[in-house]
């Protein structure tokens, strides 16, 4: 009979397996030996990378060993009967698993290439943190997309519902990312190929909030499209409230600059000073902003 015990060893069977499988992407991206570029050539910004894709892998993989994935946790109750749904459960580990580990290798590569016209995988192999530190927070937020979509019961739905939310998260992700780093008076681009941190920090911030507020618009139930978008769209509007955050709460209060339309000292301390105090408060507020939006149902 399959106990309780029999999940929790399944769950670290999954751990070590998903470990492996993330190792062999890396190094079939990289050409190489993963552990040789992290540990041999001592690339602080690989191994932030590769920390941000385990992250993310496990961040969409958790929704399922939570029982998010199935109704009403049936897993549980069919355990206790000696129901043999603990395969089926395993199985969808695995399929959701290794989907997450092949989607995020091919969004956190191509998706912030697409709206920062970097490549960051080449800065990164000259050991540019500021790129590692990118590429990782675009690993978590497509990872915080991805969870929310598979948190809900899709009522009338089906693995298509799954993907076109999916895709209409994470376009949203890329889309607010790129729309809000115009408020900025430097090039994050520019930024982040000099391996500028504190920038780094500042749009990874930005992007890690965007989507734990999109992965939170995206829970739920689906009914039918009409409805679903509809409630989607409303739930975004919160990510309006970003702009004032940034350029009331962190440069005016927090670093005492006063209400600013556009520039002003944040910019400065981040694209002149690297300060990575600032792009750390910055970073933080997002969060915390996120959070706080989160946990009042928006």
């Amino acid at each position: 009979m399959f106990t309780e015990f029999s999940l929790a060893l399944l769950v670290i069977v999954a751990l070590v397996v998903f470990a492996w499988i993330i190792r062999l992407i890396q190094q079939w991206q990289w050409k190489t030996s993963i552990i040789k570029i992290i540990i041999g050539q001592t690339n602080s910004a690989a191994g932030i990378e590769y920390a941000g894709y385990f992250l993310g892998v496990w961040i969409i993989t958790s929704s399922v060993l939570n029982g998010a994935s199935l109704q009403n946790n049936q897993v549980f109750i069919l355990l206790e009967n000696g129901s043999l749904s603990i395969w089926s459960y395993a199985f969808q580990i695995a399929l959701y698993g290794i989907s997450s580990i092949l989607l995020l290798a091919l969004l956190g590569h191509f998706g912030l290439r697409l709206i920062l016209r970097i490549n960051l995988k080449e800065i990164i192999r000259s050991n540019n943190s500021a790129a590692g530190i990118v590429i990782a927070s675009g690993y978590i937020s497509t990872a915080l997309i991805i969870a929310g979509v598979l948190s809900g019961e899709s009522d009338g739905g089906d693995i298509i519902v799954t993907l076109v939310f999916a895709l209409s998260g994470i376009i949203s992700l890329l889309l607010f990312t790129y729309l809000f780093r115009f408020l900025t008076s430097y090039s994050d681009t520019k930024e982040i190929r000099d391996d500028n941190n504190a920038a780094a920090l500042s749009y990874g911030g930005i992007m890690i909030a965007l989507g734990m507020i999109i992965g939170h618009a995206l829970e739920g139930n689906f009914i039918n499209y009409t409805t679903s978008f509809i409630l989607y769209g409303k739930s975004l509007l919160v990510i309006l409230l970003l702009y004032p955050i940034r350029q009331i709460i962190v440069q005016g209060i927090l670093l005492g600059d006063g209400y600013r339309f556009y520039g002003g000292k944040l910019d400065e301390e981040i694209s002149v000073v690297h300060n990575l105090g600032a792009g750390s408060v910055e970073a933080a507020t997002y969060l915390a902003f996120a959070i706080l939006a989160i946990h009042l149902g928006y």
